[in-house]
């Protein structure tokens, strides 16, 4: 529909456009305020009194919406050429044009309050979006609840722009974790309402795909500002996560990541291993089997920026860590080998493809962003050696790209790559030729290439590739860069070598000549005095200095050599005037610390130890230095003063301080006034021992660099971390903080270490393991595949019983008619586990001692009532109830079943039996799907019990079933070894029934009475009970207690303490059956 064009809007603009200077705009736009002011006024009042005027309307003097429009956006203009002041007015009229039923006017409404509606320099954040919200509630309501797709969109697009928290400037860290809105809030009923509306735009199936584009976004900004709205509504989740499975339209998809990312990764990770095998089964469909519709190809590659947002996301749920255990939320072993199978060949094939000759930069842009984002999942899912080094390869091939995006993104994976894995690792030798062609290529680029963020990111690499073979080759290149690299780089290089030389150093010698030949590269001191006569060298911080002091005081073996080392490079420099001022503040600190061990030796070559000459490389250096340098050096010489009276420099110590008084620095004056004091007073030799006494040694525990080293851990983010919102915390608007970065490694000389030491191969030792003494040695030997199973499993919540929720348990609800089938698979190995009009599922189970696996059927019984398929199958949870710290069970997930089912599909649960399960610790399986447009979800509890693990004994007569009835009971008396339970049936047995019953659960019936006798039922069974830590020996007798075969006495002896007790009530529940 063609825009009909305001005539008087662009004659405006033209005639704004057209001012000679700012004070003819002025009058032009005070002007037209005026007169728009006097119009809306006149509007109004006409409406007042619209009741007294002619009813053929000939006094109404009211605003049609053409003129409305017109206005405002007259007042938009003004506003977007910063006079915001004269615009405060126009907020009205706004609303008005919200309300009008045309599209255009409504559309301009919506836009001007986007626009003027502006923040109070004075309201925070929570109070200007409660503002927005209490003007605007009611029209956006009734632009949500109207049958117009487009002025349900407008209001969708007017959520997403306004109250999106992320386009505030905050200046807390993780912007998505604050909590706008509370339950207590006096508006958090509107917003409750507002968020309804849009939940069911974004789940319908029968809304429009763009509409449920626009309300994807708008839910995720309304979650982000009330997180407890889809806490207190945790059956959202499964409809929400149900957007992975849309096949239709890729674009909804791509909206919906977002949402998904922030619920799985901030509200609960509970979901984060059905995600991942959703979105690895869509990868798979997409790079695989390339089922992607026509429209979302790109030069020939299917939906790239779909594939690096899945990538992206399943990055982020590897990452995911719990900030209250510390440990990984998912890890390789929760998942099922179709996941890993998807996710592996997805991989492999973003490889395959990066590394063939294409024609067109946009189709290698495409498949080398894919590539980018795939390779960093390569460690996760503990790729093979010649997996990584396709992957290492790919992006060197990359490096020599012409453009600087795709250099910049392949160094950037390539520190991904190498930082999550072990494979700089000293004594991986399958890397070696890889690294051979990688490490000249970096030095290359570091001095060839012209890009300061690519040098940059090429150090950042480097950092990550050091280890104890090749540190000393990458820290001589950057020593050599040094000198030739960008100022604003300086920093950075200084920083990096100094951690790398403290972390890998073995050799006392090679580290200090190392540090000190950086520092003696920084600023001169005179460079330094003429720039910033109260700063110190700003190539260099004021970090790696300090540290280099730290690990000289605590390290008594460097002291001397630091000295002479010190000496020679002050004498190097002094020639050409050029001493660095970082060497002058720690040849001031050692020499005159340590100066006096060096001044009766004799150099090899030209240098002089002796205390004259000490003292002049000091002072030949104080008048060049800042001012917080000289302070530190009047410091000195009043060591040197105490050291070395009788030397002939001490009146130039005395002159100095004298001169020092008079100085217009404080710190100066006054430690020149103070030393000159202690210098010349009587009796002050003892005071002058105690000020002038050693200093001590340094007990920090970290290193200051490493709050300057953090950038390479975040682009690996070995340590990411994810606030979980807590429900019974979200009250509390705190924005939750990372856990600090831990160090790597370091040696760290005496100084304790950051972490811990460097373990190479061979005789390969840090300095630090030689004069450090060990604290503390941590034995992790897994010596057998079930021990190292189970302690991935426990791993992630240690120590938690429920991490995310502080305790709190909700009863769990399942659904209706569950029991059924889990009462039939107490006693059966296979049936009907679940029935309703939609689907079936069977089950078979296979036992195999302690190991039990449940192969399940999902039929699709939609398919005969309604004719329609089961899409969006997928297996939402698999909860264990067993303890989290030391389970009884361990479940696994054996493969995913088909998303689409047309006829039926399978999957397996695989469940290892360690200790006597208890009969409430069965596990919840959680499905969902869609038949007919319809969500539908399930939540079913199968059993996993010990008495499932039975297994029949051999042949045994009656008298050796009596005799080892006795020994149990002399072994274990009393309710250790024996259980006796009364119960009654729902239905009349005989004896047959009885002996059929035990002899399906796996007991070896030694003794029954015949049918119709007058003597009652007795059966008599035994069996094996398994687990993976030992193997019981079970007996069981039960007898009728009446004469119709309801009522029966259980009586259970067991080898194991306790357990007779846990089998004797299963055998009751078997036989009641809880309907």
């Amino acid at each position: 529909m063609a825009t009909k064009q305001m005539k008087g809007l662009n004659s405006f603009i033209m005639d704004l456009r057209n001012s000679r200077d700012v004070e003819q705009e002025n009058k032009r736009i005070n002007l037209e305020i005026n007169n728009i002011q006097s119009k809306f006024k006149h509007h109004y009042a006409s409406n007042e009194v619209s009741t007294n005027t002619n009813s053929n309307g000939k006094d109404d003097i009211s605003l049609s919406g053409y003129q409305k429009k017109k206005y405002i956006c007259k007042l938009i203009y003004i506003y977007l050429l910063g006079y915001s002041e004269a615009t405060n007015f126009g907020v009205r009229e706004p609303l008005n044009l919200v309300a009008s039923t045309v599209y255009s006017e409504k559309q301009t409404g919506y836009l001007a309050l986007s626009i003027l509606f502006k923040r109070s320099p004075t309201s925070s954040l929570k109070e200007h979006l409660n503002d927005l919200m209490d003007v605007m509630n009611g029209s956006l309501l009734r632009d949500l609840q109207s049958n117009n797709e487009d002025f349900n969109c407008l209001a969708l697009h007017f959520i997403s722009s306004n109250f999106n928290i992320d386009n505030e400037r905050i200046d807390t860290e993780g912007s998505s974790k604050i909590h706008i809105v509370d339950d207590q809030d006096d508006n958090a009923r509107q917003w409750l309402e507002l968020t309804d509306l849009v939940f069911s735009f974004a789940t319908s199936p029968i809304v429009a795909k763009h509409t449920r584009k626009k309300a994807v976004l708008a839910l995720h900004v309304l979650f982000k500002l009330y997180p407890g709205v889809i806490i207190s509504n945790s059956n959202w989740v499964p409809r929400i996560l149900s957007l992975l499975e849309e096949n239709e339209d890729l674009g909804l998809l791509t909206s919906s990541i977002p949402l998904i990312e922030f619920i799985t990764t901030s509200i609960s990770a509970k979901y984060a291993k059905s995600t991942m095998s959703s979105i690895a089964r869509y990868l798979h469909r997409l790079l695989i089997e390339d089922a992607c519709p026509k429209e979302y190809y790109y030069y020939s590659v299917p939906a790239p920026w779909l594939l690096v947002k899945l990538l992206s996301l399943v990055e982020s749920l590897f990452l995911l860590v719990d900030e209250k255990t510390g440990n990984t939320v998912l890890t390789l072993t929760d998942l099922d080998s179709t996941t890993i199978g998807n996710l592996r060949s997805v991989i492999s094939r973003s490889i395959q493809n990066s590394s063939q000759p294409v024609k067109g930069l946009p189709k290698k842009n495409s498949n080398s962003s894919i590539l980018f984002q795939a390779v960093s999942l390569v460690i996760f899912l503990n790729a093979s050696n010649e997996a990584v080094k396709g992957a290492v390869n790919a992006l060197i091939y990359l490096l020599d790209s012409h453009e600087t995006n795709t250099r910049y993104l392949s160094l950037d994976a390539l520190i991904k790559l190498i930082g999550r894995g072990s494979i700089s690792d000293v004594g991986n030798v399958f890397f070696t030729n890889e690294f051979n062609i990688l490490i000249p290529k970096l030095f290359h680029l570091l001095s060839r290439d012209k890009d300061v963020s690519i040098k940059r990111k090429t150090l950042d690499l480097l950092y990550t590739l050091c280890n104890g073979s090749n540190y000393i080759n990458i820290i001589n290149g950057i020593l050599e860069f040094y000198p030739h690299c960008e100022y604003s780089l300086k920093g950075e290089v200084a920083i990096k070598v100094a951690v790398l030389s403290e972390k890998y150093a073995t050799e006392s010698t090679w580290y200090v000549t190392t540090m000190l030949n950086l520092i003696s590269q920084g600023t001169s001191a005179a460079a330094s005095t003429s720039t910033n006569s109260h700063g110190s060298s700003t190539q260099i911080g004021n970090e790696v200095w300090e540290r280099i002091v730290q690990i000289i005081v605590n390290n008594e073996e460097l002291q001397a050599q630091s000295c002479k080392k010190i000496i020679s490079l002050c004498n190097k420099s002094s020639g050409s005037n050029a001493v660095s001022e970082n060497i002058i503040k720690v040849g001031g600190f050692v020499l005159g610390e340590y100066g006096h061990l060096i001044v009766n030796e004799k150099s090899d070559g030209d240098d002089d130890y002796s205390a004259e000459s000490q003292f002049q490389i000091l002072f030949s250096g104080y008048f060049r230095s800042s001012l917080s340098t000289r302070a530190m050096l009047l410091t000195s010489f009043l060591k040197f003063f105490e050291k070395y009276q009788d030397e002939p420099f001490i009146p130039d110590i005395i002159d100095l301080f004298e001169i020092s008084t008079q100085s217009i620095d404080l710190e100066i004056q006054t430690r020149g006034f103070e030393y000159l004091k202690l210098c010349t007073a009587d009796n002050s030799k003892e005071l002058l021992s105690v000020v002038t006494r050693q200093f001590p040694v340094f007990e920090k525990k970290v290193s200051p660099l490493m709050s300057r080293i953090g950038n390479v851990e975040r682009i690996v983010g070995r340590n990411r971390s994810s606030s979980f919102v807590n429900p019974h915390t979200i009250q509390q608007q705190k924005s939750a903080k990372s856990p600090s970065v831990t160090p790597p490694p370091a040696s760290g000389l005496t100084v304790p270490p950051l972490n811990a030491p460097f373990k190479g191969v061979g005789q390969h030792r840090s300095v630090s393991t030689l004069s450090l003494p060990v604290t503390e040695e941590i034995d992790e030997d897994e010596s057998n595949d079930d021990e190292l199973v189970e302690s991935r499993n426990q791993k992630t919540f240690e120590g938690e019983e429920d991490p995310f929720h502080d305790g709190v348990k909700e009863k769990v609800i399942l659904s209706p008619n569950w029991y059924h089938g889990y009462h039939r698979m107490l006693q059966y190995d296979a049936g009907i586990f679940y029935e309703n009009q939609f689907v079936k599922i069977l089950y078979r189970i296979i036992k195999a001692n302690s190991n039990i696996q449940y192969k399940f059927t999902i039929i699709n019984n939609a398919a005969k009532t309604a004719g329609t398929n089961l899409t969006g199958f997928t297996i939402l949870d698999l909860e264990s109830s067993a303890s989290k710290t030391d389970p009884n069970y361990l479940i696994q997930l054996g493969n995913q079943p088909e998303q689409t089912i047309a006829d039926k599909t399978t999957f397996d649960v695989n469940i290892k039996i360690r200790n006597i399960v208890e009969n409430d610790e069965s596990p919840i399986i959680t499905l969902s799907f869609n038949s007919g447009g319809s969500f539908n979800q399930l939540k079913l509890k199968f059993p996993v019990c010990f008495l499932r693990t039975l297994t029949s004994t051999n042949q045994i007569e009656l008298e050796d079933f009596k005799k080892r009835w006795l020994q149990i009971g002399e072994q274990l008396p009393g309710p250790q070894g024996e259980c006796i339970s009364r119960t009654l049936t729902n239905y009349r047995c005989n004896s047959s029934n009885v002996v059929r019953l035990l002899a399906r659960l796996g007991f070896n019936v030694v003794y029954s009475t015949p049918d119709n006798t007058e003597a009652g039922i007795l059966v008599m069974g035994a069996g094996i009970l398994h687990s993976q830590k030992s193997n019981y020996g079970v007996l069981v007798t039960i007898r009728s207690t009446d004469d119709v075969g309801k009522e029966f006495e259980i009586i259970v002896r067991c080898t194991g303490g306790g357990i007779s007790e846990v089998i004797n009530s299963s055998l009751r529940e078997v036989l009641e059956g809880k309907f």
